[in-house]
């Protein structure tokens, strides 16, 4: 084992520590006043002087021993608007608020990580980055923008997630694309309304609601013959009663592309289906597309060097290479348009757990925040040529 795996092995119990008290406390969006304060103490303690900025999150600087380009390391602090049902004994103490995504293990594993470099200093000098707002409130532009230790042009960007579904310590790796483009589409619905004994006297926006799902799901599937792609329709809010034909309702969901082309394709087709739906039925719909976030796209030659990092890691650790890149969407994507650098996945999965990131029942393997933390030191020390 390398002093670096075993400096993060070391400090596992005080990790899971951390984690724990994150995980009870979770916060979500961009303002999180108790996770930044909680941050912000454990980095003092180690003797750092971190930067602090509402709503920008928290960042602080290892200086280096050498002069090489600067490492910036990122984990991500917000939590999901999810009511809890692990059981677990520190599971979440605020109610509507869960780190299902993992996002407090990212945490333990950078403090673990920045609790190593004040004992052995990096190669490089390291900005360690604590990022609220990461899930939809694009926490990355705000806290690329605030803080003057990021203001670098020459620097690398690397960042690690867990999956919920992958085997513990198994580190997945992509070239290029590794997450998707994300966007998010609302559609609105107008009619008349009409008494429900009156279905021929009036359109009725649950009727174009409905095929516009059914169409959607044919359309992604011959859109996605040469390219994955996925439309998911999360939210439909239309009627409130047995016997009125409603006058309006609303549909909302996500949709994920692996490139530009794909992504524009997709925008037009649910436009299109959306207005030929609706009328077909005598309702009016208007489409709203935004623009979510770019795809995470990684660097190949920073990827090799991660890779040849991992050539001596100690068991139970294993390198997975992705064939495919993940649908799921992540702000990271904004630090790698600014440097280059890679995300990987970090497996942490619980034998006899099935439940995905997001979910409800979604457990993590604390297990690996000593393999996440020692990923963040290699990194930190700049990897090795591959």
């Amino acid at each position: 084992m390398t002093d670096r795996w075993r400096q993060a092995a070391e400090r596992q119990e005080w990790m899971v520590g951390h984690r724990r008290h994150l995980h009870r406390e979770p916060e979500v969006g961009l303002e999180l006043p108790d996770t930044h304060d909680h941050l912000a103490t454990a980095l003092r303690e180690l003797g750092l002087e971190p930067t602090v900025h509402p709503g920008a999150g928290v960042t602080v600087e290892v200086p280096g021993t050498t002069d090489e380009r600067p490492v910036v390391l990122r984990a991500d602090m917000d939590a999901l608007p999810v009511t809890e049902r692990t059981g677990l004994p520190h599971t979440s103490r605020r109610d509507g608020a869960m780190h299902a995504c993992g996002h407090d293990l990212h945490m333990a594993m950078l403090l673990g990580a920045a609790s190593c470099l004040v004992e052995q200093p990096p190669r490089r000098r390291t900005v360690l980055v604590f990022q609220p707002g990461e899930e939809t409130d694009r926490g990355a532009v705000p806290t690329l923008a605030q803080h003057a230790a990021l203001a670098v042009d020459d620097a690398e960007a690397f960042a690690i997630h867990v999956h919920a579904t992958w085997p513990a310590h198994t580190v997945h790796l992509r070239a290029g694309t590794f997450m998707a483009y994300g966007d998010w589409f609302r559609v609105d619905y107008r009619g008349p309304g009409a008494h429900a004994s009156q279905p021929h006297l009036a359109g009725n926006p649950v009727v174009a609601a409905s095929e516009l799902v059914r169409r959607l799901g044919e359309r992604v599937e011959g859109l996605r013959r040469d390219e994955h792609l996925v439309a998911t329709v999360t939210e439909s809010l239309i009627g409130n009663t047995v016997n009125v034909i409603p006058t309006d309702g609303r549909l909302r969901g996500t949709m994920r592309t692996l490139s530009p082309e794909r992504r524009d394709r997709l925008h037009t087709a649910l436009r299109d289906l959306a207005s030929a739906t609706a009328a077909e039925v005598g309702v009016e719909a208007r489409t709203t597309v935004t623009e979510g976030y770019p795809a995470v796209v990684n660097d190949a030659a920073y990827v090799d060097r991660v890779r040849a990092a991992l050539g001596g890691r100690p068991a139970p650790v294993e390198v997975v290479e992705m064939s495919e890149p993940s649908m799921v969407i992540e702000d990271f994507a904004y630090f790698l348009q600014r440097w280059p650098g890679a995300m990987v996945y970090l497996g942490a999965q619980v034998p006899g757990h099935e439940a995905f990131n997001h979910a409800a029942d979604a457990v993590f393997d604390e297990a690996v925040l000593a393999t996440g933390a020692a990923l963040h030191l290699l990194a930190a020390d700049g990897l090795p040529a591959a």
